[in-house]
């Protein structure tokens, strides 16, 4: 079982969105998935409430459960960590329980500020558990001056950024309002670059 955590603490990054996605893509091909929701406002949750999700979710009120996915989950391919939308000890559980965290940010300075409080977490607690780091751009416009900025202050971290984006793109609003990933769309743009992007993911991992 590999596990994955998706981290910003900065609402509206696009976490739950490349979850939902990723999550979405791997349960297509084949893969056990499982997705924990630690944000208090459960959103992901919320999304999931027909349960035509391909993959199962679970909600994780505390560290204590995050703590206990490896234990509780350990028969699925794939647990994904949904981090909440604030900086808090779920963070730093979800960092130690992790093979990977990816570290959504938009082409914004908000979003980047936020993203370096997990970038500091990753940083501490690598003494104890080095960790497996990328940040995934989200909503990516091309030519958006904010980009370039976004890709220096990204490699002045010491963290890579995955090769692949997530653009903005109305499909990903779309689905996941009605409940859905773009695999249940017909944008094969957003379906290919969901693809690209687990692949990378899994490459990383396994």
């Amino acid at each position: 079982m590999k596990v994955i955590a998706f981290l910003n603490p900065k609402g509206g990054s696009g976490k739950t969105t490349a979850t939902i996605n990723v999550s979405a893509c791997l349960a297509n091909a084949g893969k056990r998935v499982a997705v924990v929701d630690t944000d208090p406002q459960m959103s992901l949750t919320n999304w999931n409430s027909t349960e035509k999700a391909a993959f199962d979710v679970f909600t994780a009120a505390s560290e204590k459960d995050v703590y206990q996915v490896r234990k509780d989950l350990g028969d699925y391919d794939f647990v994904i960590i949904d981090g909440a939308g604030s900086l808090s000890v779920i963070t730093s559980a979800a960092i130690m329980v992790s093979d990977l965290i990816i570290i959504p940010v938009t082409p914004s300075p908000l979003d980047f500020s936020a993203a370096g409080t997990v970038v500091t977490v990753l940083e501490a607690q690598a003494y104890n558990r080095p960790v497996e780091a990328r940040f995934l751009i989200t909503r990516k416009i091309e030519q958006a001056t904010m980009l370039s900025v976004l890709k220096d202050s990204i490699a002045n971290t010491g963290i890579k950024a995955f090769k692949t984006a997530i653009a903005q793109r109305q499909s990903y609003v779309k689905s996941v309002f009605e409940g859905n990933s773009v695999f249940d769309t017909t944008d094969n743009a957003a379906k290919g670059e969901i693809q690209i992007l687990t692949r990378e993911i899994v490459d990383l991992i396994e």
